[in-house]
């Protein structure tokens, strides 16, 4: 099975793949829905390690439904840079490490919320953003009433 790395980033994504007899392929796409349905639609079953950042989630939803085992690794974890310099930083590199990492497990996966836990955060989120648990007319039934120990005071 193929090892591959991509370094996500907004705008393009560097990806290298180490193929089954251990040559390299690199290659630059843009950070589209179409471009990685396009490049990795075709390919065969692989492992991909992607970097946690703002676009991992997204990214590893899609190679998911393509088919692809998909880590998303703590961009922390020290040891999977110890094969590399840290001199010169590049995406081209950045990439060749996640997929070195990824042949020796050299990673350590972060964590991924369950949809259900996303949707959970996003109502928690909208209800702070409109309501106070002090404004109980305009959140009537949306939240518990909070204990007359801590409702403000006039005296707070």
């Amino acid at each position: 099975m193929e090892k591959i790395g991509i370094d996500v980033h907004k705008v393009a994504s560097q990806v290298c793949i180490r193929t089954e007899d251990g040559a390299f392929i690199e290659q630059r796409i843009a950070t589209t829905r179409a471009a990685f349905t396009k490049y990795f639609g075709g390919r065969a079953r692989a492992w991909i390690l992607l970097e946690a950042s703002t676009e991992s989630e997204w990214v590893s939803r899609c190679l998911e439904a393509l088919g692809h085992e998909v880590i998303v690794a703590d961009p922390n974890f020290a040891p999977r840079y110890a094969t590399r310099s840290r001199k010169i930083k590049t995406d081209r590199r950045d990439a060749r490490a996640l997929c070195e990492a990824c042949a020796l497990g050299a990673y350590r996966a972060a964590h991924r919320s369950s949809d259900a836990a996303r949707d959970r955060r996003a109502q928690v989120a909208v209800r702070a953003a409109c309501c106070s648990p002090w404004d109980e007319p305009a959140c009537a039934g949306t939240m518990p009433s909070p204990s007359p120990s801590s409702r403000p005071t006039s005296s707070s």
